[in-house]
């Protein structure tokens, strides 16, 4: 049943019956899935299911051949583990290819089916409404014959009731009868008439529904045939744009490897700069550490001569003071 729907869904007929009414496209796309996937599981879970079927197909008095039913499960079993074994062998690129593919068809297809289903529906009413037109003109018709049934049996009743009432007054009334037998002939004449003119306006109307019916069942080919140009262009743009993707690339990678071996010779040759520069700087400072210290040493040599020159200057003071001390006594 759900595969019945499925493909109701996924190809709708153009003279399906108005009141059906099919679930959604993704509702009965999981529901199937699902149901699949049970299926697998009871498969999996009962690992002497072929017996029982066999089993089973024995009870039923299948004996050489197998049944149409047991034909199509072991033939979808079979194509299951078939792709069951393909999906295996498949890479992840590839089926990821394979889904984004069938993703985008699956939403073509949808999109297809729903503007297909909505035109289809406006048929529909536009079919009904144009039945119901022609049902009320029916009606119209119908009633016009049955004014002029009654016209006609009046005219007759009022004939045979001049010809009850005296026949000797027939030949004076003749004459009004025959004009009036006239104006009611041409009464259903113009009736008549009317009613070919009313038969031949529907008659248009019809032909020109049917044009027009014609013309959405072009339109929706032609918007269809337009929308697969679209997408093989968009195919072909978007394989042009990733050949100039890929070719950027290529180049940006390309540009990237010559920038990575600039920095590394930038880098080294900063290395380079960073190890002179600290040669230098250690020098200068080895430099100025000896002027430190040949600044200290000559300071130190400079402290001790003047200490010297000191000590001798103080050492010839006190010589002069005592000789001066001994004259003084002598002389008194």
């Amino acid at each position: 049943m759900l595969e019945q729907q499925y493909e109701l869904v996924s190809a709708p007929q153009a003279d399906s019956s108005p009141d059906a009414e099919l679930p959604d496209f993704e509702t009965l796309d999981d529901e199937l899935r699902h149901s699949t996937r049970v299926v697998c599981r009871m498969l999996r879970e009962a690992p002497g299911i072929v017996n029982r079927l066999h089993e089973v197909a024995l009870e039923a008095g299948v004996t050489d051949e197998v049944s149409e039913p047991m034909g199509r499960f072991l033939a979808t079993f079979a194509q299951l583990k078939a792709q069951t074994y393909s999906r295996l062998s498949t890479s992840v690129e590839e089926e990821k290819s394979k889904d984004d593919w069938f993703l985008e068809i699956s939403t073509r297809e949808e999109r297809a089916s729903q503007t297909l289903r909505q035109l289809q529906k406006e048929i529909r009413a536009e079919k009904a409404e144009r039945e119901r037109h022609v049902k009320s003109r029916d009606e119209q018709i119908r009633k016009l014959h049955e004014e002029i049934e009654e016209i006609k049996s009046s005219t007759v009743a009022e004939i045979r009731a001049l010809e009850a009432e005296t026949k000797s007054a027939e030949e004076a009334d003749k004459a009004s009868a025959v004009s009036r037998d006239e104006a009611l002939a041409a009464e259903i004449e113009r009736l008549q008439m009317q009613i070919a003119q009313q038969k031949q306006e529907h008659r248009e109307k019809e032909d020109a529904l049917r044009k027009k019916k014609v013309k959405v069942e072009a339109e929706v080919e032609a918007w269809i045939s337009k929308f697969d140009a679209d997408m093989d262009e968009k195919d072909r743009e978007i394989t042009a744009l990733r050949a100039i993707y890929d070719e950027d690339r290529a180049e940006m990678m390309r540009l990237e490897d010559y920038f990575t071996k600039l920095a590394a010779e930038r880098e080294a040759q900063l290395a380079l700069e960073r190890k002179k520069a600290e040669e230098l700087a250690r020098q200068q400072a080895q430099q100025v550490t000896l002027a430190k210290a040949a600044v200290m040493l000559q300071k130190m040599w400079r402290g001790r001569c003047a200490r010297r020159a000191l000590e001798r200057a103080r050492s010839g003071k006190k010589g002069a003071k005592g000789k001066g001390d001994g004259k003084k006594g002598k002389k008194k």
